[in-house]
């Protein structure tokens, strides 16, 4: 009788745990939907696209989306396991939530990994991107709206369109540098090298990049290896429901 309740109860935590799963699968998905239509985001995207060693990053959406349906239908099929008491499902249910344990715990170490080289990748990428900007029209626009929504100009400072873009000597900088209205000021300031300007925006856009990747990349890690943690639960539920002598074999 008490193992019989102490199952049943286990069923029911089992169901209630993976409606969770099932939201939590919605959430991932829905994110990686985000990740693709957001424009810090898109624009950071095309930022990096120069540099094969950055792919990973630009297809980080990809992969949320696909592991995001992934783990909604996983969490249906714990859902129908537990209510119908099917021995099958329990055990391929078990088996898949494995699987997504294993690359969660993987992909939050990946990430910490990746973290810690972070800076020095993103300042290589950035300059080569930056020497295409009169070049690609897309990595042109990603540069402009970066610059004009963080305020920034460059990589390190503005002088990188000198060093690494050689952008148009008459113009110096992009419009995307000058605060609004102030564009033949900001020239003069860029001509004459000024370190403070009112006009010029004169700091470079490392810094906020690194913090917002950062700061992206932490989240992705504390979340990956919480939930890695929690189905740790689903997964002992799961083995004491299987092995209950009411489940179906087939």
């Amino acid at each position: 009788m008490g193992d019989d309740c102490c199952t049943g109860f286990a069923r029911i935590i089992l169901v209630a745990f993976n409606i969770i799963f099932v939201l939590s699968g919605g959430g991932i998905l829905g994110a990686g939907i985000w990740l693709k239509v957001d424009p810090d985001s898109v624009n950071l995207q095309k930022l990096v696209s120069v540099d094969s060693h950055d792919s990973a990053i630009s297809s980080t959406a990809y992969v949320l989306i696909g592991f995001g349906g992934f783990v909604f239908l996983v969490g249906v099929l714990g859902c129908l396991g537990g209510l119908k008491r099917w021995k099958w499902a329990l055990a391929l249910y078990i088996f898949f939530l494995v699987v997504i344990f294993l690359g969660e715990f993987s992909g939050g170490i990946m990430a910490a990994v990746y973290k810690s080289k972070v800076t020095k990748q993103l300042s290589s990428t950035l300059k080569k991107s930056i020497a295409e900007y009169s070049n690609s029209s897309i990595i042109r626009e990603a540069w402009d709206a970066v610059q004009s929504t963080i305020h920034c100009c460059g990589v390190e400072t503005y002088k990188d369109y000198g060093t690494y873009a050689h952008y148009n000597a008459t113009l110096v900088v992009p419009i995307s540098c000058c605060h609004t209205g102030l564009s033949k000021k900001c020239r003069m300031d860029a001509f004459s090298n000024a370190t403070q300007s009112q006009s010029l925006y004169t700091e470079g856009c490392l810094s906020s990049l690194e913090d917002q990747l950062k700061s992206n990349l932490t989240i992705i890690i504390g979340v990956a290896i919480g939930i890695a943690m929690i189905q740790l639960l689903g997964i002992v539920l799961a083995c004491k429901s299987c092995r209950s002598n009411d489940v179906e074999v087939v």
